[in-house]
């Protein structure tokens, strides 16, 4: 671990840390988070966070983990594997972290899934979404979002109930892209629905009219896209602008502000799947606590992943075998102990999916989100989400 950290120390200069925690300290338990707070993906990584924010506030409030504070580390590891990967190891080996947040960024993910397994110290996943992080699962990688296979079934299952026959699917080239097209091929086929294309992109591309007009001339009656933000407001555009008009479907990316401004009119009457449920009670309470501290956001998966992580975290951590660890000065025995009682624990409470939903952890399974209620669906109207209207989205007759 010192030999990683010294090759990619160099890249941490951008970091910045809330709470000094720079040695192991009896009173207090740290956590860190790592992810983009400034790029591509930073509204996920911003909502994220300060759903873990809300989650420890609650918990210090309480008297902390059996008496114990806990102290919120945070680095901004941006789309870049490198860094995130060194911001990692700054947490663990520097901070002392127990455990460490992130995740919204798949491409940095299977860097930081070897450090977490090396060091031995568990790495909560909030969005990174490529099913082989947890398919199989790995020791000490724990995932609160959903895979791209369950918002694949989720958008499949819709599609078939709306009577559409021909997909067209157009993703961008990254591994959230690919594997989310891997992943809605595989859904749609298992429901006998045609892919009649799929176009791929590089996700800086300045122009995507080649792949959208190859969509065009396919003529699919539903598409699909798996892109990020920027490159998912270029491929609207160019949609619009070579008048496809084609119901069309989002993964998750509809969900960012971002994209949706940089889409425009375009974006007007798009699809997305949402895990959270704003009829929730427990969900409206929860973000009265996030507004009230950071501002009202749109209410997405982002902000539950956060919240749901920390409050597993804080539930597992006052596991007796952690506490003895903490107690006796021994974090690389309170690390494993935590890992363990994810698995022993197993159940926790969870703001995502239909009321009562829980996440589930076991030996054999690191994602915790599971079962088949756990995404409402949204659209855009006006440039805000609002509760989607599916039977209007149905193919013609």
């Amino acid at each position: 671990m010192k030999l990683i950290r010294q090759l990619l120390i160099s890249g941490a200069t951008t970091a910045f840390l809330v709470g000094s925690t720079l040695s192991f300290a009896a009173d207090q338990i740290v956590l860190g988070y790592i992810d983009d707070l400034s790029a591509l993906v930073a509204e996920a990584g911003n909502d994220s966070l300060n759903g873990v924010k809300v989650a420890v506030a609650e918990a210090n409030a309480a008297g902390g983990v059996n008496g114990k504070q806990i102290k919120l580390v945070v680095y901004d590891g941006k789309v870049d594997p490198r860094l995130t990967t060194s911001l990692v190891t700054r947490a663990i080996e520097d901070d002392k972290a127990i455990a460490v947040f992130g995740g919204n960024v798949s491409g940095a993910v299977p860097g930081t899934i070897v450090i977490a397994n090396e060091a031995k110290v568990p790495f909560f996943s909030m969005s990174a979404a490529a099913d082989n992080f947890t398919n199989p699962s790995t020791p000490y990688f724990f995932r609160f979002g959903p895979s791209n296979s369950q918002d694949a079934a989720a958008v499949a299952t819709l599609i078939a109930n709306s009577g559409f026959k021909r997909v067209g699917i157009i993703n961008n080239s990254l591994p959230f892209g690919l594997d989310g097209a891997s992943a809605i091929t595989a859904a749609l086929k298992a429901r006998s629905i045609e892919v009649v294309i799929n176009e791929v992109y590089e996700v800086n591309a300045t122009d995507v009219s080649p792949q959208v007009l190859k969509v065009r001339q396919a003529k699919p009656d539903v598409i699909v896209a798996w892109p990020y933000p920027a490159d998912g407001g270029r491929v609207l555009r160019t949609m619009s602008q070579l008048n496809v008009a084609t119901p069309t479907i989002i993964a998750r990316v509809a969900l960012f502000e971002a994209f949706r401004q940089l889409a425009g009119n375009a974006a007007e009457g798009v699809l997305v799947p949402n895990t959270v449920d704003t009829q929730r009670a427990d969900v409206k309470a929860m973000l009265d606590k996030f507004a009230a501290s950071h501002g009202v956001r749109p209410p997405t998966m982002y902000i539950a992943m956060g919240y749901d992580g920390a409050k597993a975290a804080i539930k597992a951590m006052a596991d007796r075998k952690v506490m003895a660890a903490l107690d006796a000065n021994n974090l690389p025995a309170a690390r494993i102990a935590l890992r363990d009682a994810m698995e022993t624990v197993g159940t926790f409470d969870s703001l995502q999916g239909t009321p009562g939903n829980k996440l589930k952890f076991s030996a054999g399974s690191h994602q915790g989100l599971q079962g088949d209620s756990l995404f409402v669906w949204s659209e855009v109207r006006g440039g805000k989400l609002v509760k989607a209207d599916l039977k209007a989205f149905a193919a013609k007759k």
